[in-house]
């Protein structure tokens, strides 16, 4: 079972890397995504990253990708600013894997937490503030 997490994480990685890197730099941009989603897929197994979770985070990563360049390439003149381009690129793209990885790492650790409370038998976790304490805005009024 390992060897198929470990595999699909690796194939999804490269797969999502080789695509957006076709989109945004051809044949040599597919090459250097497919190396860049080797990379991240060989890091997020050794992490114990979950696979949906992996992918979804690379996925958001080629995305920020092809939008931080794709707004910069319609702003300048063509093959005007390719070091601009690519710097918006690269910021976008980490910008996109911090947000997208925040956003599933919170909804993944709520899954766990409803799956822990039902199979405790317990009720499941109510929306909301979990503080036990009293109010801490309160107190520094």
């Amino acid at each position: 079972m390992p060897e198929t997490r470990v595999l699909a994480v690796g194939a999804g990685a490269v797969l999502v890397g080789a695509a957006g890197g076709a989109a945004v730099g051809g044949a040599i941009g597919a090459a250097i995504g497919a190396a860049a989603g080797l990379a991240f897929g060989a890091l997020a197994v050794a992490a114990g990253v979950r696979t949906p979770v992996a992918l979804s985070v690379a996925l958001g990563g080629v995305i920020g990708l092809v939008l931080g360049r794709s707004i910069v390439r319609v702003l300048c003149r063509p093959s005007g600013c390719p070091a601009v381009e690519w710097t918006a690129a690269a910021a976008t793209a980490i910008g996109a894997v911090v947000g997208v990885g925040l956003v599933v790492a919170l909804a993944t650790r709520s899954f766990d937490e409803y799956r822990e409370a039902v199979a405790a038998q317990r009720p499941p976790p109510e929306p909301g503030c979990e503080t036990d304490g009293p109010d801490e805005a309160s107190e520094h009024r």
